[in-house]
């Protein structure tokens, strides 16, 4: 049925062509002339032009600047000769395919037809001919017969769209129409310019201002779809740099995981630390992307560990200076796995000197305070105070108020003040259960989910969420 409608349109069309074409010869005749025929000649060549460098604006329909080719051959030829010029290109649209040639052919013959009679109105003899027309006349005829044709045009499209794939009309404007209404506006403007030019310096300079302009549209279109293609292909690379950010960091959480089965508090202090460096990132007034991977450090600073013996993490009394030898060796060695990541390489810095102290009696580098990086600082507060309050193999957790002592009693030697007192303005104003680090916020993850908060969600538990990524 919907084939049927199509050729029924396409018959009604044809008609419609026919019987224009008869009533303009049989008013105004179809006049002959040597510059006729030229014009016709180079206005065949810019339609075509426009056919074979379409710029595709959806699955179903493309723009071009053969329109503008259409308004100046229009103006210029009139009608009958302007719908000359637009034949080939019908026959290069239609691609042997009858139906559709007979449609374009049609379709280009109704348009010009239709703009020529709103020219008439100025002047029914094409302009080429040298016909006396106020200037302002014949440039404000050319906008109406520009007008005209892109009308006509869209509004044969649309039904075309309708009957062939069924789309609807406020659907069609929407994808097809309203977001080209700047083109076709610029389109007209162009087409209006030439005859501008035609009249007042001739078809020389008429021929240069329509061909740079036509020139200058095609580079602005190409230059937008250049953008859009680099625009999408940034989007597709972040995805992918995102992915394989997620897969680094569920492989990286696997580990603390499974030391925290051996020990029964490795993950838990990672957690920890990762939520505490987190908050402290943002009291701190540092970006968001930064506090995202000061968290991310924070859940995989001892992922060093993993390399050291089972029974040094389950070690209960006093480390001997061996055991205690062994143990320093973590920061360097999550260093040494995480920097083997693209993503992690800055990360892997702050993972090394997490252990690092003001006055240089830290290890592995023994760096002072001016050299220690501020998220390294950051690390070394959220996972000194997370180790004084959780038990451990070797002893309990300490309260938190004894904690919060040491802290304080450690500034400028064993912690850097500015972050010590900023952690301390944290804790004033959070739960019991955040100062002892039981709430629901200290969910380890599992795999690849992330941290989901039970109850009221805060700011501070949105800023929270999404971390891993």
């Amino acid at each position: 049925m919907r084939e049927f409608h199509l050729k029924a349109y396409i018959g009604v069309l044809s008609g419609l062509a026919v019987a224009l074409i008869a009533s303009w010869a049989y008013r105004y005749g179809l006049p002959l002339d040597a510059r006729l025929v030229a014009g016709t000649l180079v206005l065949t060549g810019f339609v075509v032009l426009g056919d074979l460098f379409p710029l595709r604006v959806s699955d179903k329909t493309a723009l071009g600047v053969w329109d503008v080719g259409l308004i100046v051959a229009v103006v210029t030829l009139g009608p009958a000769w302007a719908a000359v010029a637009a034949l080939p290109s019908a026959f290069i649209v239609g691609r042997r395919d009858w139906l559709r040639t007979i449609y374009e052919m049609s379709h280009s013959i109704i348009i010009v037809y239709l703009a020529g009679i709103v020219f008439s109105f100025v002047t029914p003899t094409p302009i080429l001919l040298e016909v006396s027309v106020p200037t302002a006349q014949t440039v404000y005829g050319t906008f109406a017969a520009g007008l005209a044709l892109l009308g006509a045009n869209r509004a044969i499209a649309g039904i075309l769209l309708k009957i062939k794939y069924g789309q609807k009309f406020h659907k069609t404007w929407k994808d097809d129409m309203e977001p080209y209404l700047t083109s076709d506006a610029v389109n007209v403007l162009t087409a209006g310019l030439g005859a501008l030019a035609l009249v007042v310096y001739g078809p020389v300079a008429a021929l240069v201002a329509v061909t740079g302009s036509i020139g200058s549209q095609m580079l602005v279109y190409r230059s937008r779809e250049q953008t859009k293609q680099n625009r999408e292909l940034r989007t597709r690379v972040g995805s992918l740099e995102e992915a394989l950010s997620t897969s680094n960091t569920a492989f990286g959480t696997t580990i603390i995981r499974e030391l925290g089965r051996r020990d029964g508090y490795t993950h838990r202090h990672a957690i920890a630390t990762a939520v505490y460096a987190e908050d402290l990132g943002r009291e701190m007034k540092l970006d968001e992307a930064r506090v995202g991977r000061l968290r991310m450090a924070g859940l995989l600073h001892n992922v060093g560990m993993f390399e050291l013996p089972e029974e040094l993490l389950l070690a209960t009394g006093k480390l001997n200076s061996i055991a205690q030898h062994q143990l320093s060796e973590h920061p360097a060695l999550g260093e040494r796995v995480l920097a083997a990541v693209p993503e992690f390489e800055e990360m892997a810095s702050w993972v090394r000197w997490h252990h690092e102290r003001p006055d240089g009696r830290g290890y592995p580098d023994k760096l002072r305070g001016p050299w220690i990086p501020t998220e390294a600082k950051t690390l070394t507060v959220a996972q000194s105070y997370a180790a004084m309050i959780l038990d451990q193999p070797r002893r309990p957790g300490m309260d938190p108020s004894e904690a919060r002592g040491n802290l304080g009693a450690g500034i400028d030697t064993q912690f850097d003040g500015v972050v010590v007192r900023a952690f301390l303005r944290i804790l004033d104003t959070e739960s019991e259960g955040y100062r002892m680090a039981d709430d629901h916020r200290f969910v380890f993850p599992d795999g690849r989910r992330d941290i989901e908060a039970s109850g009221p969600e805060t700011a501070k538990d949105r800023g929270r969420k999404n971390f891993i990524r």
